[in-house]
């Protein structure tokens, strides 16, 4: 893993903990020369946000868990996170497909949302894929509540 990248990637990390946006956090080794970093943020549960600058990929594993396939949900997410690359929306909304792609998969019912960036672009990376996981929440939030109170035990107001 190159040392730029990664001190990049932690500083901008960093910057989010120090703000209090993340508590907890932590970084350790992954596997074969990956990069893990577990906080808490918008749920119970600690985050792990796994990195790996072999492939240029920041992926939160298991985001979303119990979301069928199948499902409304799952196909509605699937149509959010394609929207986010529509020109219509301000810059900051929106992902720039020169510079990072999104890719969502869905494993036997856990959903891990990633970004996969271009040259090196990790500090644009970084931003992105934690203004998109906040977005992921407030749009389930919104539309799928029932969903958010049984899978992460938020109010349902």
């Amino acid at each position: 893993m190159p040392k730029d990248s990664l001190n990049v990637i932690r500083e901008s990390l960093q910057a989010y903990a120090d703000r209090g946006v993340f508590r907890g956090f932590a970084e350790t080794r992954g596997t074969q020369g990956k990069r893990n970093f577990t906080f808490l943020w918008l749920t119970r549960r600690p985050m792990l946000l796994t990195i790996d600058t072999k492939k240029g990929v920041l992926r939160f594993a298991d985001l979303l868990p119990n979301v069928p396939a199948g499902s409304e949900l799952y196909a509605g997410l699937r149509r959010f996170l394609d929207d986010k690359y529509d020109r219509g929306l301000p810059p900051h909304r929106r992902i720039d497909r020169n510079r990072a792609e999104i890719v969502c998969q869905n494993r036997l019912g856990n959903v891990s949302v990633s970004l996969r960036v271009t040259n090196n672009q990790y500090c644009y990376g970084i931003s992105k894929i934690v203004n998109l996981v906040h977005e992921i929440f407030v749009h389930l939030g919104d539309l799928y509540a029932d969903y958010m109170y049984e899978a992460f035990d938020t109010p349902q107001e």
